[in-house]
């Protein structure tokens, strides 16, 4: 049934008579009492089936949208096979994403557990978006032995894109 049609449901019950056949008072307020609760589930609902507008230009995604993103996808998890769902190429741009948003580095180790996939699937992927220009790999001047990654001007300026066209307070998972 479109929302539509439910909503009418529930405008059309909330059009009970604020005076009754017999005058009574307590009748008239319960009735009125109704109405008013019916009105406030219209609301929810109306704002449950609206399409949110476009974020404003002024309002930023920030590295806590993110990191709710992420936390929202990991949390399928718990409810459907992995499998299912499996996206590592854009959990690592989003971990790449609040990483740059948050202003801090991360290595190759720390964006696999990210990513929450087996190292050699993380690994693959990372050569991968690497290859086609969305991320980039730095050696980490302390440690030879280990990388930072961030997001190449490409990729941070397309994750920007994309969350600024993004409908306000949807979550995008």
């Amino acid at each position: 049934m479109p929302a539509g049609n439910r909503v009418g449901s529930i405008v059309e019950l909330s059009k009970i008579t604020s005076s009754p056949s017999n005058g009574d008072l307590q009748l008239t307020r319960h009735a009125d009492e109704i109405r008013d609760r019916l009105n406030a589930m219209v609301r929810i609902v109306d704002q449950m089936f609206s399409v949110p507008a476009a974020r404003p230009s002024n309002q930023p995604v920030t590295e806590k949208d993110i990191r709710l993103l992420l936390k929202l996808r990991r949390s399928r998890d718990r409810f459907f096979d992995g499998e299912l769902f499996a996206d590592p190429a854009w959990d690592i741009l989003l971990e790449l994403y609040a990483a740059d948003l948050g202003q801090q580095r991360i290595s190759v180790s720390s964006l696999c557990v990210g990513a929450a996939v087996p190292p050699t699937t993380a690994l693959r992927w990372i050569n991968t978006l690497e290859s086609a220009g969305w991320i980039e790999r730095r050696p980490d001047p302390m440690d030879g032995r280990r990388y930072f990654l961030s997001l190449s001007c490409r990729g941070l300026e397309s994750m920007s894109a994309y969350f600024r066209t993004a409908p306000t307070g949807t979550p995008l998972i």
